[in-house]
C-alpha cells in the first residue's frame, strides 16, 4: 500500500500536487492511505472567505468513499485545532500507530513538501 505524506500548508503546490495523485490512485482503485503532519493539517480545514484550492479532497470521501485519511496528536494539538475543525473524517494516530503505518503497512511513501521531520511522523 502507498502512504501519501502531506506536510506543507494548503496554499503550498505540493498539496495540490498530492491531493491529485491520491485522486487518480483512488479512481483506478490502487490502495493508499493520506497522512497529514505538520503544517500538513491544514489541509483538512476548510477556509473561511478565501478560495479553497483543496475543495476536491472531499470528493476522496464523498464519490470514491476513501476513508484512510490520517493525521497525528502532535500536528493537530500544535497547530491548535481539535477534530471538530477538520472538513473530512480523520483518524488521529499515536506516533508508535504512524510508525506501523509507514514502516510494516506501506510499501511506498511519498511526501509531498519538504522532507518530513523525524518529529513529524515517527515516535
Amino acid at each position: 500500500m502507498n502512504t501519501l505524506i502531506f506536510n506543507e500548508r494548503p496554499q503550498h503546490p505540493s498539496a495540490r500536487h498530492g491531493l491529485d495523485m491520491l485522486l487518480m490512485m483512488v479512481s483506478l482503485e490502487q490502495p493508499a492511505n493520506a497522512l497529514f503532519v505538520g503544517d500538513g493539517v491544514w489541509q483538512l480545514v476548510a477556509p473561511v472567505n478565501a478560495p479553497d484550492p483543496l475543495k476536491k479532497i472531499a470528493l476522496l470521501n464523498e464519490v470514491f468513499e476513501f476513508e484512510n485519511f490520517f493525521t497525528t496528536e502532535d500536528s493537530l494539538q500544535n497547530a491548535g485545532l481539535g477534530i471538530n475543525h477538520l472538513r473530512i473524517p480523520v483518524t488521529v494516530l499515536s506516533a508508535a500507530e504512524v510508525d506501523i503505518l509507514l514502516h510494516k503497512r506501506s510499501t511506498h511513501r511519498i511526501s509531498f513538501g519538504r522532507a518530513p521531520h523525524q518529529h513529524d511522523v515517527s515516535p
